[in-house]
């Protein structure tokens, strides 16, 4: 008895690093950006952890009641900016306000793990407009920073050895 419930003990310890518990959580950070969608990004109406521009703060607070009020900007074009945990990373929130209402101006979407979008390939498909930034860096790996007017993407390498610049960081919106 003792020793089936030190395999029992064992089996659990092992389960939660193991490579199957690994693949779940893969899964999260795929973005989808193709062709038929990139319109989308482009006009910055794309919609990132179920939030797009435009939309209400009350809407919002109720689907992550663990949304933090972060500051306000007390210039005339009033601006409010919310921060909170998804379960894929950081959302940074920042919200027009007009009267007592507050609308999403923009979203920005800081990733715990590098996505499955590469430099070459996001480059291709926002087309002409865009402006690429990059800067390697043997200690670091680097970094590339891709703009087309309403998205701008951030991209690092996992390891300084590493070929190819993956998307951490997305921000849409009008500065």
């Amino acid at each position: 008895m003792k020793k089936c419930l030190l395999i029992i003990a064992m089996v659990l310890m092992v389960l939660p690093f193991s490579t199957f518990a690994e693949a779940n959580a893969a899964t999260k950070n795929q973005l989808n950006i193709n062709e038929s969608n990139v319109q989308t990004y482009k006009d910055g109406t794309v919609t990132i952890e179920g939030i797009k521009i435009g939309d209400k703060i009350s809407k919002i607070k109720s689907k992550y009641p663990n949304l933090m009020f972060s500051y306000s900007d007390d210039s005339n074009d009033r601006e409010n900016y919310y921060e909170f945990d998804t379960k894929n990373g950081h959302m940074i929130i920042t919200a027009k306000v007009n009267g007592n209402k507050e609308t999403v101006k923009r979203v920005t979407m800081i990733y715990d793990k590098l996505t499955n979008v590469k430099l070459d390939s996001l480059v291709s498909i926002l087309g002409d407009n865009t402006t690429k930034r990059v800067q390697n860096n043997k200690y670091t790996g680097g970094y590339a920073y891709v703009n087309n007017g309403q998205a701008h993407f951030q991209l690092s390498k996992a390891t300084p050895d590493s070929k190819q610049f993956k998307v951490y960081r997305i921000d849409i919106g009008k500065y």
